[in-house]
Formats: structure tokens, C-alpha cells, sequence
């Protein structure tokens, strides 16, 4: 299936859904995402600040990205949840589907496990954009290092699309596995659909910029949107049919 018709199931599933609850939650999603950007503000403009304070704030700051992550995660399952109530019936998901006490483990253990992977191609990059400093090293070469593992990064967080979904699968179906098995599932069903997925995340990209002109108001209703959608491939790539 093409974005445009992914974005069309979706449209239609969040038509659906009453405003009374998709909105809130697009309203925790929007916060989500804010929090992170807030956070590295306040932290980045810690001068003068005393060792204790700083330490606290940094703390603070961790928790938060957390919290952050874990609201992120839960509209993630909680709209995979309502598009498959209305595609196969069942019964409303709770707003907090997603942060039961099995979900939140699996997904702190998922998280560190992201961390290790995006970290350490994160602090290649760094290294690329230092390396392109240093007179000995060609700057052609440090470019192309660059782009690659710019690349490499993304990559590695398309492939990554589904883990959460096969988490909240295993929790709701009782399975007993592995996070590194669910990620090891999640992987798998992206094999050969990266380039959809890259193609469906920037066919958002308008909605991004109009979001950005309306100081994330949009947001509100685009984050259910666009998780509207992304569930959507991962039931048809289950299937066979993305």
C-alpha cells in the first residue's frame, strides 16, 4: 500500500474516534514531545549554577525524558488499540493502556537497549563532525562518513517502528518473551518496508511545518493522525499486505 492510501485509513479511523478522547491524548503526545526540547534548554543554561543544583536539575531532566518517552510510547499503543476496535470490535482502551506495570518494564528495558544503539551511532556522528576539523583527515571523506551514519541512524529507527507494538502484542496476548526478542520481531517486520516507512514519515512533513506555524496547536490532532497510521502498516505488514 501507498502513504496516501495508509493516510486515508487513517483519516477515516480517527474519524471514528471521539474527540473527547483522541484529543487529550494528542494533547499529552504534543507535551511529550515538548518536554525533551524544554528539558535541554534548561539544562544548556545551567551557568552559575551550583554543583548540587546542577546535579539536581540533571536528574530532573532524566526523569523527565522518561516520562517523556513512556507518554510517547502509550499513544503509540493506545491508538493501535482503537483502530483495531474499530476494524475487528472489542473494547475502548483505557488512556493509560500502555503504562501497565508489564508494559512499563518491558519498555524501560526496550528504552536503555535504544539508547545503547542510537548513542553509539550518535557519538560516531559527533566523531565524523570533529574528525572534519582536524587538517589531516580530508573533509571529502568526513563528509561522506558523516552522510553515512546519518543514514545508518535512520535506518536503525525505521527498523525499530514496531518494537512497541509487539511489546503491547506480547502484554495484551500473555506471551512470555524477551525484550531482545521483541525487538529481535519488531525488526524482522520492517524487513523490506523501510523505504515505505521513510516515504510514509515524510509525506508528514507538511503537517509538521503547518504544526510548527500554529506553535504545535496542530499537533493536537496531527499525533493521532500520524500514529493512526503508522498502526495501520504494522497490522498490514502482520498481514503481508504492506
Amino acid at each position: 500500500m501507498k502513504a496516501k492510501e495508509i493516510r486515508a485509513l487513517a483519516r477515516e479511523n480517527l474519524k471514528q474516534i471521539p474527540k473527547k478522547f483522541y484529543i487529550p491524548m494528542g494533547l499529552l503526545l504534543v507535551l511529550a514531545n515538548i518536554i525533551p526540547n524544554v528539558v535541554d534548554q534548561a539544562t544548556d543554561s545551567k551557568s552559575g549554577v551550583g554543583a548540587n543544583i546542577i546535579f539536581f536539575l540533571l536528574e530532573i531532566a532524566f526523569l523527565l525524558e522518561i516520562a517523556a518517552a513512556l507518554l510517547t510510547a502509550n499513544g503509540y499503543i493506545f491508538f493501535d488499540r482503537w483502530r483495531n476496535k474499530i476494524q475487528k470490535g472489542g473494547e475502548e482502551p483505557n488512556a493509560w493502556c500502555g503504562l501497565t506495570g508489564q508494559h512499563i518494564a518491558r519498555l524501560l528495558i526496550y528504552g536503555v537497549i535504544e539508547a545503547l544503539i542510537i548513542g553509539t551511532v550518535a557519538v560516531a556522528i559527533a566523531a565524523a563532525v570533529v574528525g572534519s576539523a582536524i587538517p589531516q583527515v580530508s573533509v571529502a571523506v568526513s563528509i561522506i562518513l558523516l552522510i553515512l551514519l546519518v543514514v545508518l541512524l535512520v535506518w536503525i529507527e525505521l527498523r525499530l517502528t514496531y518494537v512497541v507494538y509487539v511489546i503491547d502484542d506480547d502484554v495484551r496476548t500473555g506471551q512470555k518473551r524477551s525484550v531482545w526478542a521483541e525487538i529481535g520481531a519488531g525488526w524482522k517486520l520492517t524487513k523490506g518496508r523501510v523505504w515505505k516507512l521513510l516515504c510514509l514519515n515524510l509525506s508528514f512533513l507538511g503537517w509538521y511545518i503547518l504544526t510548527a506555524f500554529t506553535l504545535g496547536i496542530l499537533g493536537i490532532w496531527l499525533m493521532p493522525y500520524y500514529n493512526l497510521a503508522i498502526a495501520e502498516t504494522y497490522e498490514k505488514s502482520k498481514e503481508d499486505k504492506y
